[in-house]
């Protein structure tokens, strides 16, 4: 059986991850939800399938314009929402610009998904984790009726970041990435480690390969991959100018993360144990270097090692000494046979003067100082602390040492001292 700190440490790391966890499946969940499928149908009936996701409050979707663009010649884009209820929405489109291959729509009724949030290129650096989110194609096969609206999920990483392109005319700045998108990705969300959209998936290495039919005719193009793990995405600065001509509101983080929070996202089990032992370094510290953090040692292992230690039988159990009381005494002067007690790290200030002191001499003693010297007892080292607080005439042990002004002087239980001349002195002990 697990003892008690164990199964305590074991609790507290339990207690720490189960949050982390359940905040990494929300943020699964939202990505998932914000991401809807595009449907654009031509004049010709024939539909093309594309993805996108929610801004705006759930009224609008940002997609790409090759997804949306059979809308030019008079063909009409839909949303689908939920394919179990039949649940789709007819789109308009409201801006677009075929350089950048960016499109927003907007719902003839609310979408009832949650929005994203965006993250500038200026967020994102070369091998930072990311995810694809959207609707490709091939997946549909092996999906059944869940696949029309339930979005696959790949994972990967920055590989690049394209330069800016010189024009405004000369197309969107890019991101490479690792992440797999296919056919039917497009202008869907690329997100971040922290659920922020970074990008907008447009397009994947691929080049046309001529195909001959079964019956040996009839040669056409399809279009399959030039290399593997090469994608391109839209970064999210090039849709933030077309929401903010619409009004549509969002939100958007421009500064990159501190190095923990990027640690707590993609390692949070490392980020809860340095917490952990940062932790306990502080409680280390704390007990090692305050006088009562030092007693609650010495108490803790002196009461281990005598829990710990098994006892003979027949041997009569072991007592443990009654605490004993610290105190000051007067042996000469105003508060000669007076005892004073000492309670654990408290001080006493002797001197002259009532408003700076607690143990007040009579002014008749110009020898003494306002403020002349402190004493305190360390329960913990079973010593007394003697201080002289830079008194005129000085602080002296008994048998005339002077104790050096402004540092702290050991006291065993029986030592004495004087204020200035012998007339005025003290004892501590215990009892």
């Amino acid at each position: 059986m697990p003892g008690p700190r164990r199964l305590a440490c074991g609790t507290l790391a339990l207690a720490c991850l189960l949050p982390l966890q359940a905040a990494a499946d929300a943020l699964i969940e939202h990505m998932h939800d914000a991401t809807v499928r595009v449907i654009c149908i031509d004049n010709q009936g024939q539909p093309g399938t594309g993805s996108g996701f929610v801004v705006g409050s759930g009224a609008y979707v940002v997609t790409n314009w090759h997804v949306a663009g059979c809308t030019a010649e008079g063909g009409q884009a839909l949303v689908l929402l939920h394919a179990e209820r039949r649940d789709q929405a007819k789109a308009q489109v409201l801006a677009h610009d075929a350089d950048k291959d960016l499109a927003i729509l907007r719902l003839d009724h609310p979408s009832g998904r949650p929005e994203v949030s965006f993250s500038t290129v200026a967020t994102i650096e070369r091998r930072d984790p990311v995810t694809a989110v959207g609707f490709p194609g091939a997946a549909d096969e092996m999906g059944g009726v869940t696949a029309i609206t339930e979005a696959t999920m790949t994972a990967g990483v920055v590989s690049r970041i394209l330069p800016r392109p010189a024009g405004s005319d000369q197309g969107a700045q890019l991101v490479q990435i690792s992440a797999a998108i296919n056919p039917g990705n497009s202008g869907g969300p690329l997100f971040d480690v922290y659920g922020r959209v970074i990008g907008v998936n447009t397009m994947k290495a691929l080049i046309p390969v001529p195909t001959v039919g079964g019956d040996g005719e009839g040669i056409t193009l399809q279009r399959v991959p030039s290399g593997e793990g090469i994608g391109w995405a839209v970064v999210s600065d090039e849709v933030l100018p077309f929401l903010d001509r619409l009004g549509i509101d969002y939100e958007v983080s421009r500064s990159r993360p501190g190095a923990f929070l990027r640690l707590w996202y993609r390692e949070p089990l490392l980020a809860t144990l340095l917490v952990l032992l940062t932790l306990t370094a502080v409680t280390a510290i704390v007990l090692a270097t305050t006088r009562r953090g030092r007693a609650l040692v010495k108490e803790g292992v002196t009461r281990g090692s005598i829990l710990a230690r098994p006892r003979q039988q027949g041997t009569p159990p072991i007592k443990q000494r009654p605490a004993r009381h610290a105190f000051l005494r007067g042996i000469r002067g105003a508060y000669a046979g007076v005892s004073v007690p000492l309670a654990d790290g408290q001080q006493v200030a002797i001197g002259r003067d009532p408003s700076m002191v607690h143990l007040v001499l009579p002014r008749d003693q110009p020898g003494v100082s306002k403020r002349h010297a402190v004493i305190s007892y360390d329960a913990g080292s079973g010593l007394f602390r003697l201080e002289d607080c830079w008194s005129s005439n000085g602080t002296f042990l008994t048998g005339g040492t002077r104790v050096t002004p402004g540092q702290t002087r050991a006291l065993r239980p029986g030592d004495g001292f004087y204020l200035a001349l012998p007339d005025v002195s003290f004892e501590v002990g215990l009892e």
